[in-house]
């Protein structure tokens, strides 16, 4: 019988022991990647998935909505409507307490590093189950206004509506918890940029008639906007996501060998970023918190123009190409400025939107830089043999 072998290093074997269930890997091909996995938590999650945080909740959620559909004494209940209880209506009301809940239970009890401060953890697990549950709530919102206008007028009796509230709810509620299993930094990214961006949209496009952008971007913010807490909620969820995600990329950091004071002042720059974004949110740009704002404001960019000019000497390692990428972005950060405070050719809205987005943008890609980084301190080379 011929055996076949791999030879790996011995630090990459010392850290597979740690996984390793009585000396055993399952490895699997994946995206064209080959996965290795502890065989008995992996098949632990798939069951978990599937019956105690799937099924029940669901069907909980059918009961819950036959019940109340029954006790309303009407024969027909409606698709969508605002009439009386429909199955858009319950299907949204049960899907985001049931997603809120199950996504936090999930979270805590399969995607937590139990290393960390309580307050981390609960800090963490609070911010991703609101932002999740609120995009998943935002997306349904959408779903149910065009089912609403496609099937209108459609009646169902209580049993089968209730049972389609069973399936709608299903639904949302594997999204949300194949979410919380699944935590990763590419996703927190993808979150940090879904939930900035679309808060900001939807903040611009409900103040269009008030033609906020003759004032400023923190306009949008103030009391005289409509619904300004939209503004506001999105500035300071998108500092507590930043926190997260430094929180695991420095985790992750952590265990490397790389790991020095100098990434320890870029953790330390991130955080203030953070605390930076959450202060233009919740002082806005009106009466006494104008000072605050606008300091918190011209502090970020400011921040953001010392991490540039610092890079090389914080990172030695960083690609030429992410270097200048940096000082153009730093360069176009200045040229804004001097358009705006020398020149007056910018706008103050324009100049805002512009350097926030380049500050922006700037931070999440150097936060893919440093993962990057990462990963390179975490390859090995390996060899096949055969016996």
């Amino acid at each position: 019988m011929t055996k076949n072998y791999l030879e790996i290093p011995e630090e990459l074997y010392n850290k597979l022991s740690d996984y390793a269930e009585n000396d055993q890997l399952s490895i699997r091909l994946e995206n064209q990647q080959i996965l290795l996995e502890n065989p008995k938590i992996n098949h632990t999650n798939k069951q978990n998935l599937a019956l105690h945080y799937f099924i029940v909740p669901s069907l909980a959620s059918g009961i819950i909505a036959l019940l109340i559909f029954l006790s309303t004494n009407h024969p027909q209940i409606a698709f969508t409507g605002s009439r009386h209880l429909s199955v858009a209506s319950l299907s949204i009301i049960l899907s985001t307490l049931f997603g809120f809940f199950g996504f936090i239970w999930t979270y805590l009890r399969k995607s937590c590093d139990l290393s960390k401060s309580k307050f981390k953890i609960f800090r963490e697990t609070l911010t991703l189950s609101v932002a999740y549950t609120s995009i998943s709530f935002a997306v349904q919102i959408i779903f149910w206004y065009i089912i609403g206008k496609t099937f209108s007028g459609v009646t169902f009796d209580p049993f089968t509506a209730g049972f389609l509230v069973l399936v709608f709810v299903g639904i949302i509620f594997y999204f949300l918890i194949s979410a919380a299993l699944s935590i990763t930094l590419p996703n927190l990214i993808l979150l940090l940029f879904t939930t900035f961006i679309g808060g900001i949209l939807v903040s611009m496009a409900t103040n269009n008639q008030k033609d906020w952008w003759q004032h400023n971007f923190s306009f949008l913010g103030t009391g005289e906007a409509t619904q300004h807490w939209q503004f506001n909620i999105t500035l300071i969820f998108s500092a507590l996501i930043l926190l997260t995600i430094t929180d695991f990329l420095f985790a992750e950091f952590s265990k490397s060998s790389l790991y020095n004071y100098k990434f320890k002042i870029i953790r330390i720059f991130y955080i203030l970023i953070a605390f930076l974004i959450a202060f233009v949110g919740i002082f806005p740009a009106q009466s006494w918190t104008m000072p605050i704002h606008n300091n918190s404001a011209f502090g970020l960019v400011a921040v953001v123009l010392i991490m540039i000019i610092f890079l090389k000497w914080l990172v030695p390692t960083i690609s030429k190409e992410f270097l200048a990428l940096s000082w153009t972005a730093l360069i176009a950060l200045i040229l804004s400025a001097v358009a705006f405070m020398g020149i007056h050719y910018l706008s103050l809205t324009v100049f805002e939107i512009i350097a926030f987005a380049i500050a922006f943008t700037w931070l999440v890609m150097f936060i893919n830089s440093l993962r990057g980084i990462i990963q390179e301190g975490n390859e090995w080379q390996v060899k096949l043999l055969q016996n």
